[in-house]
């Protein structure tokens, strides 16, 4: 196939993830399997089928092939650089899991390294879709929501690029923030907060028009008729974000996944998304579909905790 299917990589990455992540294998045949679900994970975010070839050491500028090229210029310049440098990361010690001249065991650091990398990826597939939908306080809440049933560190990966884009996007800030009292803890949100306190004041803060759309969003019937504003950013109660984010980095509700208590990896989250797909509406935008598409994709031969 020209482009990249799912479902015909499904048994690939599930044997994949069974060897560097469900058994004890050595680091050599760890490492030229990441290797391998790496230049998976590449085929995916530069929409390249199996009927075409494709190596990391063609992941650079003015590739010689041409799949990667226009997967590529379709990527844009900022992210096609940040695949490279991503991919930069990967293929060096992979390429020499997989030739006999390595004579040497990987050390757990070098592993570490190369899966943090494959992480990269992962975020960088959902860095291009909150860029394509160009996400703000006016993004469905939905895709915020489906979006929070990943591990933190996707996450955190995810916003703190967008952030380092866009420092007056209030979605990013707010998110970015939330992000990292899952993946680390409260302290370490406070001293992001304050780290950053000046571009946080200076983020230009919504007027009550804007306010009031953000609300419409937000709102669900309760009764026929009857509308209620489900917010996550309450505008009202503040005149800045650095106020408004200090209060929710303390609002006890924030404490549910501190430091990932309810899931941190793939495979303790992937039952929370099982319950979720089970639970959500039909007739749903062509936004959602993109993202609940690229959900399946990361969930793709995960198994969970219980299953292991």
């Amino acid at each position: 196939m020209d482009n990249f299917n799912d479902s015909e990589y499904a048994i690939l990455i599930g044997n994949l993830l069974h060897d560097t992540q469900y058994i004890e294998i050595s680091n050599m045949g760890k490492m030229a399997g990441l290797r391998k679900h790496a230049e998976v994970m590449v085929r995916k975010i530069l929409d390249i089928g199996s009927s075409k070839q494709l190596m990391l050491g063609q992941i650079k500028k003015q590739s010689n092939n041409p799949a990667v090229k226009s997967g590529m210029d379709s990527l844009g310049d900022e992210l096609s650089d940040k695949l490279i440098s991503i991919v930069g990361k990967i293929n060096p010690p992979g390429r020499d899991g997989t030739h006999t001249q390595h004579t040497d065991d990987f050390s757990d650091d070098e592993i570490a390294g190369v899966e943090d990398a494959i992480l990269d990826l992962y975020a960088l597939i959902f860095i291009k879709y909150f860029l394509d939908i160009k996400v703000s306080i006016y993004s469905t809440p939905q895709i915020l929501r489906e979006f929070s049933i990943l591990p933190p560190i996707i996450r955190y990966k995810t916003w703190s690029f967008l952030y380092e884009k866009d420092k007056n996007n209030i979605q990013v800030v707010d998110r970015l923030c939330l992000s990292i009292i899952k993946l680390y803890d409260k302290p370490t949100a406070y001293k992001w907060l304050e780290d950053n306190c000046e571009a946080i004041k200076n983020i230009p803060y919504p007027t009550k028009s804007e306010v009031e759309k953000y609300d419409r969003i937000h709102s669900v019937e309760i009764a026929p008729g009857i509308y209620q504003a489900i917010v996550t950013l309450n505008f009202d109660q503040y005149s800045n974000m650095y106020d408004l984010l200090y209060s929710k980095i303390s609002d006890a509700r924030t404490s549910i996944n501190e430091s990932g208590k309810m899931y941190r990896s793939f495979e303790e989250a992937i039952i929370h998304y099982k319950q979720y797909k089970s639970s959500i509406a039909q007739n749903i935008s062509e936004e959602i579909e993109k993202l609940q598409s690229l959900m399946d994709f990361v969930y793709l031969g995960r198994k969970s905790k219980s299953d292991m």
